[in-house]
């Protein structure tokens, strides 16, 4: 599907990015920024080449969400990894709050894996800000497309 947007975005040998109008994107340090005027949160992507192979996307997909919030002592009940799999890509997402801080926050983090690469994507806002834009941003996620690789 290719999805009604206001540009699209190539990372070379990575992926394609369909942003809506009034989103850009800038990189920085080892990962991009996709962000909104005037929005309370942002969307962060990290690119990661595969080391294990072995395992499926989907697989592959779940392992790096759950290594990513034990490695930040971040307790999450499994059954709250939501996985999709589309056999030669997975797309597996999680949520949590941290509210009783003095900042609270809003996190949904998804890892987009194929035989080869993996996304790491965060969303980030105040959880006083859910909805259409937690939404939107799911949606930008959820229509990427990584670019085939040579080894496909």
């Amino acid at each position: 599907m290719i999805p009604c947007m206001g540009k699209k975005v190539t990372y070379e040998r990575w992926i394609n990015i369909f942003l809506p109008d009034s989103w850009t994107e800038r990189e920085e340090m080892g990962f991009v920024l996709l962000e909104k005027d005037n929005w309370p949160g942002m969307i962060q992507l990290s690119f990661i080449e595969r080391e294990d192979t072995k395992r499926s996307p989907a697989e592959e997909a779940t392992v790096m969400i759950e290594d990513t919030l034990e490695d930040r002592d971040i307790p999450f009940p499994r059954e709250a990894i939501r996985v999709e799999d589309m056999g030669d890509h997975a797309i597996a997402a999680i949520d949590y709050t941290l509210k009783d801080t003095k900042e609270p926050a809003h996190w949904r983090i998804w890892f987009l894996v194929d035989r080869t690469r993996a996304i790491l994507a965060a969303y980030i806002c105040d959880p006083e800000h859910d909805g259409i834009q937690i939404d939107e941003a799911s949606r930008i996620i959820a229509d990427m497309e990584f670019i085939p690789s040579m080894n496909d």
